[in-house]
Order: structure tokens, then C-alpha cells, then sequence
């Protein structure tokens, strides 16, 4: 396997106190798919398990692929089953795959090479379906955690995670049309919780840098002593069916 471009190891314990994806989102993502029973899933990019698991739940057969063995460690915790891979190459056989999922990954692949992979792995009519978790940032102590943050990193930038990735599937020409599913909910959670869960946040630790410490104190500071919080979050989910006739 070579070198991991983004490495999550000093991520991964504090990972699971980031929110988990709209269970409503989920359930009408599977409806929509409509897939058999005990469908074999791949998620690839699983980390510890913040999606692998919820489909496990819901009686599906989940491989979750993972680079990182930190993420590794952590999910096999709940009994995860995993493959140590790449999205990009999984290694994986070729068409035994119901749905190829990304919870909150899609964003670190090369994408053509990701969706090339994901149309490998499917079976004709087969889905892939890329999730992610965005703070609402139209809430108004949103909008103070991100003063909080750019007081710091002027430039912060999100980069892909969120940008409307529909484009990209429509460019490789391996599925057909694009559909979305976006569900509106509260995390409950408590705000150490809520402030740890940005020592997971790659995208924001990697351009504060040295200032990282001074940015969780100011996020902390926007919740004064509150000790619960009911963040709100937007779980975003685009889906797409792999082509009957396309050769990846």
C-alpha cells in the first residue's frame, strides 16, 4: 500500500465524538435504493466505523475498507470487519458489490481513480452514495465558531467536502443520474465533546497549524458554560447507479 497522502492516526481517538450521520437520511437513502436483502456493502474510507456501522444496523453486509490502522483499531472495537486498502484500489472482486459507499471520504481520493474503483467493485445497477456531515452555518453560534476559527486562519477553506460533488460522477460517465438526500438534524452532544471532536477535523487542523490549541479555545469560549449542546447539522448524501453497460 503506499504512503497515505492524509494521515489520520492521531485523529482516530478522538473521531467518534464527531456527529454521526441523520438516521431519517439513512432510512431514506436504503428506501430509495430499494436493495436486497443483506446487500453487501463496501465503504471505503470507513474509518471507525461512523457509517460502516449504522448500515450494519440496518442488515447489510458492510466491508469496511481503511488505510489507516489507528481508524483500524478503533472499529474492530465494535467488530468491524476491514480491509487495509486504499479507495483508490482495493483489491476487492469485481462485481460483488450492492453499494460503494464514501462516509465523509470521497473528498481525500483522486476522484476519476475512486469512481473507476467504485465501478469495478459494483454489480450492474449497483449504487455508490457519498455522505457528508456539514454544520448548519446559517446558525447563529455557527456562525460564531467560524469567527472563532478565522480569527486564526483567515484563509480557511473547506476545500471538496462541500462542494457539490455531482459533477464529477456525471464526468466519469460510469453511472446514471445523480440524486441527492439531505436531512436537517440536532447532534446532542456536550460542548467538551463538540470542541474535542474538531481534534478529527483534518481540514481545520491542517491549516491552523500551530495555532490549532488557540482555535479550540476560542470555539470553546462561543459556548460560554453551557455544558449540553444541540448543534445543528445537515447530512448530505449524493447517489448514483452504476451504468448497466459502461467498462470501467
Amino acid at each position: 500500500m503506499t504512503p497515505l497522502d492524509w494521515d489520520y492516526s492521531a485523529l482516530a481517538a478522538h473521531y467518534n465524538r464527531r456527529a454521526p450521520y441523520a438516521e431519517d437520511a439513512l432510512d431514506q437513502l436504503l428506501h430509495a435504493l430499494a436493495l436486497p436483502a443483506q446487500a453487501a456493502v463496501a465503504d471505503i474510507g470507513a474509518g471507525t466505523g461512523r457509517l460502516s456501522l449504522p448500515l450494519r444496523r440496518r442488515g447489510l453486509r458492510v466491508t469496511a475498507v481503511e488505510p489507516n490502522a489507528a481508524m483500524r483499531a478503533v472499529g474492530r472495537q465494535d467488530g468491524l470487519d476491514y480491509v487495509a486498502a486504499r479507495g483508490e484500489a482495493t483489491g476487492l472482486a469485481a462485481a460483488s458489490f450492492d453499494l460503494v459507499s464514501y462516509g465523509s471520504s470521497f473528498n481525500v481520493l483522486q476522484p476519476a481513480a475512486a469512481l473507476r474503483e467504485a465501478a469495478r467493485l459494483l454489480r450492474p445497477g449497483g449504487v455508490i452514495a457519498l455522505l457528508w456531515n456539514h454544520r448548519d452555518l446559517d446558525d447563529p453560534q455557527q456562525q460564531a465558531v467560524e469567527q472563532a476559527i478565522r480569527r486564526h486562519v483567515p484563509g480557511y477553506g473547506y476545500g471538496s467536502r462541500r462542494e457539490d460533488p455531482a459533477a464529477e460522477i456525471a464526468r466519469s460517465g460510469l453511472f446514471g443520474p445523480v440524486q441527492q438526500v439531505q436531512q436537517r438534524f440536532l447532534h446532542h452532544t456536550t460542548r467538551t465533546d463538540f470542541v474535542e471532536g474538531f481534534r478529527a477535523h483534518a481540514t481545520l487542523l491542517r491549516q491552523a497549524g500551530a495555532a490549532r490549541e488557540a482555535v479550540l479555545r476560542d470555539i470553546d469560549a462561543v459556548f460560554g458554560d453551557s455544558g449540553q449542546l444541540a448543534v445543528p447539522f445537515h447530512t448530505r448524501i449524493w447517489w448514483a447507479r452504476r451504468g448497466t453497460a459502461c467498462t470501467p
